[in-house]
């Protein structure tokens, strides 16, 4: 096991959030971009700062990307696209987010 890492979050992570959530939770269930940060983000960078490699995926063609995906408690799917920075930290630069329950 390595030791664990800091982990950040890229700006691009904040748009793409800003592209795929919206602002407010909706009458259907689709949770906000906040309840995102609060109930979904948390654990996920919790098992990246533990272990990044043993929770990630190579992306292909994307030597310097790995990506975990993860069934979520508000959505059912989210995959997070991570590098590791000059300094060692763990970088969320990207997400993808499945809201369809199907």
């Amino acid at each position: 096991m390595s030791a664990r890492r800091q982990v950040r979050v890229a700006p691009s992570f904040f748009d793409r959030l800003d592209e795929l959530l919206p602002a407010e939770r909706t009458g259907s269930g689709t949770p906000s971009t906040g309840d995102f940060l609060f109930y979904e983000l948390p654990p996920l960078m919790d098992a990246l700062a533990e272990d990044h490699r043993a929770v990630t995926l190579a992306v292909e063609g994307l030597e310097q990307v790995r990506v975990l995906i993860a069934a979520g408690t508000l959505v059912p799917r989210v995959a997070l696209y991570v590098t590791v920075a000059d300094d060692g930290a763990v970088e969320i630069i990207y997400l993808q987010i499945d809201t369809d329950p199907d």
